[in-house]
């Protein structure tokens, strides 16, 4: 898994995406990279406005992930 610094730098990256289908391909690769139990499962319709519900989701999930091994 990549380290929480890098995953937080990637959403970064994804909302600054202003291309939706960019920001689609770049979640999907995101969430690909992350371990089984962190990943999200995503629809089959994906809108811009989950694209950001799914990084705040995932946001929120590395950071738990991260204070729980700290």
């Amino acid at each position: 898994m990549n380290s929480p610094r890098e995953v937080f730098a990637q959403i970064s990256a994804i909302r600054a995406e202003r291309d939706v289908e960019k920001r689609l391909a770049m979640l999907q690769e995101l969430n690909d990279s992350l371990p089984q139990n962190t990943r999200l499962d995503m629809p089959s319709l994906i809108t811009n406005a989950y694209v950001r519900r799914a990084l705040d989701i995932l946001e929120d999930r590395v950071t738990l992930l991260a204070s729980n091994s700290a």
